[in-house]
């Protein structure tokens, strides 16, 4: 399960880090302090969002019978397997 959760909240640091980089090619004149605010508070917005989520996951994981939710969460969120496996691995994010 963690290996999926983990790269679950990598992907949302990659979409954050992607609408950032959006906003300063919109923004480039955006004042740095207010950047930064910006990017904190998008950052929160991801973790809350993802927050309840994993930790009811890993709990239904943890439940005699349990379906995968980690496939689910995979499948849910089109997680690349490679992303996933990555974790596991030595060195291990993606």
């Amino acid at each position: 399960m963690t290996p999926t959760v983990v790269a679950l909240r990598t992907m949302a640091t990659t979409v954050v880090d992607n609408e950032m980089a959006r906003l300063d090619g919109r923004l480039p004149d955006l004042d740095p302090v207010a950047r930064a605010e910006v990017l904190h508070t998008v950052r929160r917005v991801a973790d809350k969002l993802l927050h309840q989520p994993t930790v009811r996951v890993k709990q239904l994981a943890n439940e005699q019978g349990a379906v995968s939710y980690a496939a689910a969460l995979a499948e849910l969120f089109a997680l690349d397997p490679e992303a996933v496996d990555a974790v596991t691995r030595p060195g291990g994010r993606p």
